[in-house]
């Protein structure tokens, strides 16, 4: 998989954080975000893997986890 593609990431901020405080800085490391679930604690953005590997080693990153999709058994698509 060649680290250029662009992947949707599920960022979880450490509990101690509030996500908007680090949309900024998540910014400066490539991510372009798309959404920020403050409730959850969660930010949804686009980027690189190369992006993802930087923002695993921020302090208010809890995880970086790509996007999933799910189907039922038996259902097309």
């Amino acid at each position: 998989m060649c680290g250029d593609t662009v992947h949707i990431y599920v960022i979880t901020v450490a509990a101690t954080v509030a996500p908007e405080s680090i949309v900024d800085e998540l910014a400066a490391h490539g991510l372009r975000v798309k959404q920020v679930l403050a409730a959850l604690g969660q930010i949804i953005g686009e980027g690189s893997e190369q992006v993802a590997a930087a923002l695993r080693q921020l302090d208010a990153v809890e995880s970086v986890d790509a996007e999933q999709h799910y189907r039922a058994i038996g259902e097309e698509g």
